[in-house]
């Protein structure tokens, strides 16, 4: 039968339907040419080139690609690599604009540029000049913006997620894997689930399943499988239960008053905000009724280390918030409030044997490779009682380790709030907050493993010295000053008084003083203060002025006595001279060495 006897209007509609067949069995071809080159424009201008194996374009808006490599233009190392990539579009509502609505990833690794890091890894309250004022770095505030828009991007119009075997890189090291990660829309809300691990000395699995209803409420569990040593396994379970809500027309995002979160049987109190403007984070905590038994059963031995068999009866309750502008660094607000409710320790001796510090004993002191041992008694010659070490060398200590040391009780919240501002403008982590507590409580009982739950662990125990142990201030100070390290085996005033000026401590110079300070916080580096020649380099003159500028602004050192920078002189006579003392020379070990 012809074609043109078919009535008009049918041949019209059947000539569309060919039409739209044709198309559709062609438009894949002819899109992809322009998919190709449309990814790899876009990758261009990032600086970014992508090659693949097989790049397909199907219906309907589909795309493809297996065998992915994407490198930088400046290096032949690949950047991103995946097995199979798919990305599905679909209608953004009434605009013309398509949006992902499904995105697939499969055998994936992804490497990211390596973290920096500060050349001597610590940070002290008064290393450097440090006026207040100024806005945060840039590469702060470019993080903290992503973060903040992160979060207010249109959860219930995300793409549906299909991640297996995805496998994250920071530099040359592994530090995270994606076994499954899944985003599903459902009738009732969202649904997310992860499974994976985290790299460090020993894999950390991990778990997440969240669920997001239609009405913000958000119902959730993390779990963390932390590595015991010997005693394998112990699990942290987070859960979280509360409404979050995102108001993307004020760029806000809330957290609501009410939404707990619990830690095995610690339950905790959630709220706060994150608001693009600044940005700036607003949380608040609270945690009532708490008990040395429910902390102990709440979290595994590894978490706890020491503490994990800490006697101590009563309860506690405990409020903390954080309030932090990247636009006005400082601005930055911290609390932490520790309401006790008939709080004591118990009668029997624990591992932390913290009854003993009252009385002369044998401290065990944790430096970064092991344990060395002090006898902290008369029968010790190095050791001194606090009156028997100059008061400039305590002061001066003080003052560059904890200048707040008389008036906190084991941390210092407006340290850590300057820390934050300081830490916002220079982008990195340039100033600390630890207290001389904090740090007698590492070298006796936890070491100097950088962990998250390390530092935890100190500042319980710094809490539970200055509030439980009954011990002074001073005995706190004089222990601490008996036991820090300050070069090679040297531990405690009275040895780096002997290794650097063979002198008693309570009878050092200004001048000296100032130098052992500026030792403390890389002591293995204490030769690096002076170059080839034995002259004092200039920063550390710099450093050792300032902080006699800083000690007469407490008080604790007459103006006069303040010296310049340029005429701070020290004489090496003790052992530490021998470093610049050749072999063969005929000059006594005693003979001086000026700065």
């Amino acid at each position: 039968m012809a074609f043109s006897r078919f009535p008009l209007p049918l041949q019209r509609a059947l000539a569309a339907a060919a039409v739209l067949i044709v198309l559709a069995i062609a438009l894949p071809w002819l899109l992809a040419p322009l998919a190709a080159a449309q990814l790899r424009g876009k990758l261009r201008e990032r600086g970014l080139e992508a090659r693949w194996d097989r790049l397909a374009f199907s219906w309907p808006l589909t795309l493809d690609v297996r065998g992915l490599s994407v490198n930088r233009t400046t290096s032949a190392d690949p950047v991103v690599t995946a097995r199979h990539v798919l990305v599905a579009l679909g209608p953004r509502g009434l605009s013309l604009r398509p949006r992902v609505a499904r995105l697939v990833l499969e055998d994936a690794h992804v490497t990211l540029p390596a973290s920096g890091g500060d050349e001597d890894g610590v940070a002290t309250a008064a290393a450097d000049e440090d006026p207040r004022g100024g806005p945060a770095s840039p590469r702060v505030r470019a993080a903290a913006q992503q973060l903040a828009d992160a979060l207010l991007l249109p959860a219930r119009r995300l793409p549906e997620l299909r991640l297996s075997a995805l496998q994250l890189q920071r530099g040359d090291s592994l530090f995270a894997r994606l076994d499954a990660v899944t985003l599903t829309h459902r009738a009732d809300g969202l649904q997310f689930a992860a499974t994976g691990m985290l790299s460090g000395e020993r894999a950390i699995p991990f778990d997440v399943t969240l669920r997001w209803d239609r009405d913000d409420r958000l119902v959730g569990r993390v779990g963390v499988r932390v590595p015991q040593n010997e005693r394998g396994w112990g699990v942290l379970a987070l859960t979280m239960d509360g409404r979050i809500t995102q108001d993307r027309r004020a760029g806000v995002l809330r957290v609501a008053q009410g939404t707990h979160v619990s830690v095995g049987r610690a339950e905790m109190k959630l709220s706060g905000e994150v608001a693009r403007a600044g940005p700036r984070v607003r949380l608040a905590l609270e945690v009532d009724g708490l008990t040395a038994h429910d902390v102990q059963r709440s979290l595994p031995r590894a978490v706890l280390g020491p503490l994990a068999d800490l006697a101590v009866s009563g309860s506690w309750d405990w409020h903390a918030s954080l309030d932090v502008n990247v636009d006005e660094p400082d601005s930055a607000r911290f609390t932490a409030d520790v309401i006790p409710h008939g709080l004591q320790l118990g009668d029997s001796d624990t591992g932390l044997r913290l009854s003993r510090l009252s009385e002369p004993f044998q401290a065990e002191i944790h430096v970064p490779k092991g344990i060395v041992y002090r006898d902290l008694s008369a029968a010790n010659p190095n050791f001194r009682p606090i009156e028997r070490i100059s008061p400039l060398l305590r002061y001066a200590l003080l003052t560059n380790e904890d200048g707040g040391f008389y008036r906190h009780r084991g941390f210092n919240t407006e340290a850590i709030q300057l820390a934050m501002a300081a830490n916002l403008r220079a982008g990195s982590f340039k100033r600390g907050a630890g207290t001389v507590t904090m740090q007698l409580a590492r070298n006796l009982f936890l070491g100097h493993r950088r962990a998250l739950s390390r530092k935890g662990q100190e500042v319980v125990l710094a809490w539970v010295l200055e509030h439980l142990t009954g011990l002074s201030k001073d005995r706190l100070l004089e222990i601490y000053l008996n036991i820090i390290e300050w070069g090679p085996d040297v531990h405690g005033a009275a040895e780096a008084s002997r290794f650097y000026f063979d002198r008693d401590p309570a009878d050092l110079t200004v001048d000296e003083a100032l130098f052992l300070t500026v030792l403390v916080p890389s002591p293995s580096r204490w030769r690096t203060r002076v170059d080839a020649h034995g002259e004092l380099r200039p920063w550390a003159r710099a450093q050792m002025a300032y902080i006699a500028r800083k000690m007469a602004d407490h008080g604790w050192l007459p103006p006069e006595q303040v010296p310049d920078a340029t005429t701070l002189r020290v004489t090496l006579r003790g052992a530490a001279a021998q470093v610049f003392t050749p072999a063969d020379s005929t000059l006594d070990a005693r003979e001086v060495v000026h700065f």
